[in-house]
């Protein structure tokens, strides 16, 4: 079975049986941390965890350390059953799909915004509402600080880029000129 299905299946059942436990925010949350945690470490934790010299109880310890705690006791029953199932290998991106499979169900949009400099709260609040508004959907927005972008602002909404910064105004005129050359 190809990965992504597998991925898609197991994220898919993981959702269904929170939904029944009335726990999906909770470990929505878990499975964010972990995702942060191991970020950039994918790769290296999908190698170790698929060491067969690593017996499943250290693989069931390593995957709940890089969730992190508080864990859900139904995702500990989850981690178990896919260590068991030998898809301890897919953990991570099965928590991907399931972060996705959340946001979509509770109409949540990822959002990241980038300022060129810090911006009072009152300023983020009044940025996201008209994000939430615009989208008719609540956001989670990531919040960066990115002096290069010289000033404005940068909003990432899942696959879409609202470019209000000076260095993407500059290189926009850049190209523009490059363009007419």
């Amino acid at each position: 079975m190809e990965d992504g299905k597998i991925s898609v299946r197991y994220a898919r059942a993981l959702y269904g049986f929170a939904v029944e436990n009335h726990c999906e925010d909770e470990i929505y949350q878990s499975l964010k941390r972990f995702c942060d945690n191991v970020n950039g470490g994918i790769g290296k934790l999908c190698n170790v965890l698929s060491n067969p010299v690593l017996d499943d109880n250290n693989k069931i310890a390593l995957i709940e350390t890089a969730i992190g705690e508080p864990i859900h006791d139904c995702l500990k029953h989850f981690v178990r059953f896919v260590v068991s199932h030998k898809r301890e290998n897919k953990i991570v991106f099965i928590a991907l799909k399931y972060q996705d499979i959340y946001r979509n169900e509770k109409h949540l949009l990822k959002t990241k915004i980038t300022t060129a400099a810090e911006l009072p709260e009152a300023t983020i609040e009044r940025i996201k509402s008209f994000v939430a508004a615009t989208f008719k959907s609540d956001i989670e927005a990531e919040i960066e600080v990115d002096p290069n972008l010289i000033g404005g602002f940068m909003i990432d909404i899942e696959n879409n880029r609202l470019d209000a910064s000076v260095i993407g105004q500059l290189n926009q005129l850049k190209e523009s000129l490059l363009r007419k050359n």
